[in-house]
């Protein structure tokens, strides 16, 4: 009996980790998001062939807007169609609306979405839970093949990410 329960507690802790496989590891690439700003539905799925860059944040972190400036001076810099960046909130208390507010005030026009928990606990699993940690200005760059191409926590400068997203354009 006590067996049993310790193999059972073990795989219920086990469940979701980094090594996780399957239809909940996923998640995070096929799930439906909402671009606020532009009203239209995507997945990452739906983006191959693209290179796309997610950064995980959230409108009340300060790291996040340091990190969205340099993006869009990166973007700026970059101008290519083949790339695609998206804001992904991943704060479960935060909304649409305050999301679409907080990206037209601070002038960021690419797109924002709100991760669902479904997402959320997805990307946590693939990628540890530091990339809920929106003050870790978490980022990950997904090459056309639709691989991951980087992972990177901590503000990356202008000219840093722009020379990655440009070595990595299809």
């Amino acid at each position: 009996m006590l067996v049993a329960l310790v193999s059972v507690l073990g795989a219920a802790c086990t469940a979701g980790g980094a090594g996780t496989t399957g239809s909940h590891a996923t998640a995070w690439r096929t799930a439906s998001l909402h671009d606020v700003l532009a009203g239209s539905d995507f997945s990452l799925a739906d983006l191959r062939g693209r290179l796309v860059a997610v950064e995980t944040m959230a409108i009340w972190c300060i790291n996040c807007r340091l990190q969205q400036q340099q993006a869009q001076a990166a973007i700026a810099a970059v101008d290519s169609p083949d790339l695609v960046y998206i804001s992904l909130d991943v704060d479960p208390n935060e909304r649409e609306a305050d999301l679409v507010a907080y990206a037209r005030k601070a002038g960021f026009d690419w797109r924002f979405a709100v991760a669902s928990p479904d997402v959320a606990r997805s990307l946590a699993a693939t990628f540890g839970d530091e990339i809920l940690s929106p003050p870790s200005t978490p980022l990950l760059i997904i090459g056309p093949d639709g691989a991951l191409v980087s992972k990177h926590l901590g503000i990356q400068g202008a000219d840093a990410l722009a020379s990655l997203l440009r070595a990595n354009l299809p």
